[in-house]
């Protein structure tokens, strides 16, 4: 049986060694990597979408894992939208601050 990991905690600790690197030459910076995190996220859901649909056509595929794929493409989904809101409280409050 495979180890059970932490949904979302990849991406987070991703994110944290991102955020605590020091800053890379080269373009790109905080919204590549934002960019890439997206990515990520939609990745996860065609993977779950995948797997929904293969599960219905009668192929071989363990309910449990389809169950699995889904729960973690919705957890990262949630994890980016609250990532977002943050961002936009953020921008919010440096916007207050400048007025």
């Amino acid at each position: 049986m495979a180890a059970i990991r932490g949904v979302g905690s990849e991406i987070l600790q991703q994110a944290y060694k991102q955020a605590t690197a020091k800053p890379e030459p080269q373009g790109g910076g905080f919204s590549a990597r934002l960019q890439e995190l997206v990515g990520e996220v939609d990745r996860l859901q065609d993977h779950a979408g995948d797997m929904q649909t293969r599960a219905l056509q009668g192929d071989d595929v363990a309910v449990h894992d389809v169950m699995i794929a889904s729960e973690e493409a919705g957890l990262a989904f949630s994890l980016m939208v609250e990532v977002r809101n943050k961002l936009v409280e953020a921008y919010q409050e440096l916007m207050r601050m400048q007025a």
